[in-house]
């Protein structure tokens, strides 16, 4: 009876846990996801894109990933100024390999960028613009990785519904440095 009530006593227990968004639970399921070796999931954003065998120019092209197609994103490794992903695709195979991140927005990355536009869906257009070089669209103002949500291309038009100057890191640095003489 007594073995009853604690399995019992168990399962509410393991039950609130999950419910109540207990790190404990999350935690270890991300320690598991890390050791089989998924760190998270993407969706490829490039019309075309390749897993190749490698970052290294020479590489392999092993698999042709179309727009839509999910990846399991297995770690990230930064190959002269270009960030990449390994990968594991959901074909026959399971294919592994790498792809530029540029061609992938991760599942954490696209969970922001719905709340940001879910946030800003009642503002108005203060203007429309349009890029005259590549630039990188990201969610917020700070210029860090992390940010980008994918390179638009020069001519790509979009609305302005706000703004604010940040200098560029070099400029900042430099207008430090003027403060400091």
């Amino acid at each position: 009876m007594k073995a009853n009530r604690f399995v019992i006593f168990i399962l509410i227990g393991t039950f609130a846990m999950t419910m109540g968004g207990c790190g404990l639970i999350s935690g270890t399921i991300d320690n598991i996801s890390n050791v089989v070796g998924l760190t998270g999931t993407g969706t490829v954003i490039a019309k075309r894109s390749q897993i190749r065998s490698s970052y290294a120019v020479v590489a392999a092209d092993l698999l042709e990933v179309k727009r839509g197609d999910k990846l399991d994103v297995l770690e990230s490794e930064e190959f002269e100024k270009v960030k990449w992903y390994r990968v594991r695709a959901h074909d026959d195979d399971q294919t592994e390999g790498w792809i530029e991140s540029q061609n992938v927005i991760t599942d954490a990355l696209l969970t922001k960028s719905r709340e940001l536009a879910e946030k800003d869906k009642t503002m108005q257009a203060q203007a429309t613009g349009q890029l005259r070089a590549a630039s990188n669209l990201r969610l917020d103002s700070e210029q860090k990785d992390e940010n980008v949500l994918f390179k638009l291309d020069n001519g790509s038009t979009f609305d302005i519904i706000e703004w604010r100057y940040v200098p560029r890191v070099q400029d900042a640095a430099e207008i430090a440095k003027k403060k400091n003489e």
